[in-house]
């Protein structure tokens, strides 16, 4: 057996820090598995996402099966039980995300399956979209994150080459919320603020509020909603001023983390926002 990469499929996530999806995993649904096996074709996972081989020495079997275009369907899910709380688009119960390579857009070096340059709300449909009848059952199961649909020519068999790989793209945004700091304690009975060290977020001081355990915290938001990355790169600090002098308090606040969004109004309008406490 001599195998070449029919297709590559990269998953991108602006949320880790290596640019890849973690804990994502692309399966064969249950039809195509069948069409796999008679086309011999093996999906393999790769550290980018996937790669779809073809065994030469079976090519000729391999056009015949996609003569003249083969629709194979693959299930992408995710491992990670957070995954919904960093990730975009934001999903609602019964729906899942749709791709196919029927208009691939070119990104770089690559064949983008999205319109826009992440997915979004355009690739969302529900789960009794009639393009899953006979590919996924639904019932009782956990969906997928994404039904990707990709078409395979037999001109594409017959012409495939070392050189001539084809390189999908799947990327995913990252969530943003509004950072919302509670500072509880004696530490912060002086003037406070939140100083970004690379000058380019705000915070707003809001009025104090009396906390579940009866205890009063200052408030302050982030002036417009930040990303939520593995690795978070913002530094912020809290300064205090004393007799007139301003002095670091806190050199590098914690940042916000996944799994932490909740909705909440900021300044009249309806927001995502991940609360952060802090009690010196």
């Amino acid at each position: 057996m001599s195998y070449l990469p029919l297709c590559n499929i990269v998953i991108q996530h602006q949320y880790f820090s290596d640019g890849l999806a973690q804990s994502l995993r692309l399966t064969a649904a249950v039809p195509t598995q069948r069409q796999l096996q008679n086309a011999q074709l093996l999906l393999k996972p790769t550290k980018q996402g996937a790669v779809l081989l073809l065994d030469t020495s079976r090519r000729d079997i391999a056009a015949a099966c996609c003569e003249p275009v083969l629709t194979l369907y693959f299930l992408l899910y995710s491992d990670d039980p957070l995954f919904s709380s960093y990730s975009l688009p934001q999903l609602q119960p019964q729906q899942l995300l749709y791709c196919d390579n029927r208009g691939a857009i070119q990104d770089d070096a690559t064949l983008r399956l999205h319109s826009g340059p992440e997915v979004g709300s355009t690739e969302i449909i529900s789960a009794d979209d009639t393009r899953l009848a006979g590919i996924l059952s639904t019932k009782g199961k956990t969906l997928p994150v994404m039904l990707l649909a990709l078409d395979i020519t037999a001109l594409h068999i017959a012409q495939l080459t070392a050189d001539n790989t084809i390189s999908y793209l799947l990327r995913f945004g990252s969530r943003q919320s509004v950072w919302r700091y509670y500072l509880c304690g004696t530490a912060f009975t002086q003037p406070l603020r939140i100083q970004d060290m690379a000058q380019q977020t705000q915070f707003i001081q809001q009025d104090d509020t009396c906390l579940a355990n009866g205890r009063v915290a200052q408030v302050f938001d982030s002036a417009q909603p930040l990303k939520l990355q593995q690795f978070s790169p913002y530094r912020f600090q809290l300064i205090t001023t004393v007799h007139g002098s301003e002095k670091i308090l806190i050199k590098r606040l914690p940042v916000a983390v996944a799994g932490q969004i909740d909705k909440a109004v900021v300044n009249g309008v309806a927001s995502h926002v991940s609360e952060i406490y802090l009690n010196y």
